[in-house]
This record gives C-alpha cells, sequence and structure tokens, in this order.
C-alpha cells in the first residue's frame, strides 16, 4: 500500500507541471516499428533510443542531464534543486537503478489541461535497484517538445497485487 500511494503522488508530482492525462494502446513486442494512433508520429525506434538515454542518465545519476531531457513546461517549472529532491524521494523509497532491462511499450497520447494532445510512447523495463533485485518496474513516457523529444514522466514502481502479463 505504501507503495502504490507513494507512486501515486509521484506521478502527480511529475504530471502537475503539464496537467496532461495519458492514454495508451499496449505493444509488448519489441520489434514493433510503426505502430500509430491516428494523430502520432513519434517514431518508435528514436523514442526508444531516448528512453534509453534517460534511464542510463537515471542509472549514472546524472541529474542535471536527465532534468534537461524533461518537457519544457517541467524545467520552467520544476527548479533543479526540487527536480534534485523529488528524485531522492524516488531513490530512498525504491533504490537506486543499477539495471534494466527492456520489456514492452505502448502508443497513445498524453491530453493537457488546455486541450493540447502530443502523442506519447510508453517504455517499460524490468529494473534491480540497491534495494531490490527483481518485482520492480521503470517507466518512461518519452513525447515530442519543439523540435526533439524529451520525457514527459518516469517512474519506478512495484505490482504488489501481481505484474502485468506483458511485463513478465
Amino acid at each position: 500500500m505504501k507503495s502504490l500511494i507513494f507512486f501515486v503522488l509521484l506521478c502527480f508530482a511529475f504530471s502537475s507541471f503539464s496537467c496532461a492525462q495519458t492514454k495508451t494502446q499496449s505493444n509488448s513486442s519489441e520489434n514493433v516499428s510503426t505502430n500509430k494512433t491516428e494523430d502520432s508520429t513519434l517514431d518508435q525506434q528514436k523514442a526508444r533510443e531516448f528512453s534509453d538515454k534517460v534511464v542510463k542518465a537515471l542509472i549514472e545519476n546524472q541529474q542535471k542531464e536527465l532534468r534537461q531531457m524533461g518537457e519544457q513546461v517541467m524545467r520552467n517549472s520544476v527548479s533543479e534543486k526540487d527536480f534534485k529532491v523529488m528524485l531522492e524521494k524516488v531513490f530512498s523509497t525504491y533504490g537506486k537503478p543499477l539495471e534494466v532491462k527492456f520489456k514492452s511499450d505502448s502508443l497513445g497520447y498524453r491530453v493537457y489541461e488546455d486541450g493540447k494532445r502530443k502523442p506519447v510512447r510508453k517504455f517499460w523495463y524490468s529494473v534491480q535497484t540497491t534495494k531490490n533485485e527483481d518485482g520492480q518496474y521503470l517507466f518512461t513516457e518519452i513525447v515530442p517538445d519543439d523540435e526533439s523529444l524529451a520525457f514527459a514522466t518516469f517512474a519506478i514502481v512495484t505490482f504488489p497485487q501481481g505484474i502485468p502479463p506483458e511485463l513478465k
């Protein structure tokens, strides 16, 4: 229960700067490269490469670089100090990520408070941390941001009621 509450608070913290809601369609195969929603042109391969860079920055604890990979709206509303505090809360709860294994991705869109929509790719990884060898998962949500890619959010989560089949 503690993990679920923390996850909700963490997602709120990362999502509140963009006031967005994510809707996705699942793709559990690593080889999916052309699935699109009706308004999406978010390339799976480029988004996956960017997601892997986000994960690498998390593993290497490159906080400044990681913050720069976030959406512009986040960088404008969350200071470096506040971003560091959020990361420390994640690490103190779940441990620092040590190693990941890609599991699946899904394609969808984020709907922002002002009605704007952006395509999003959500990537799931199993993650080994300094606190747990297995049973935890890391996800990233990658969106277009001006002329480049950025993460909209990321989190480490657990599934107390059982791991979804697409992540096993």
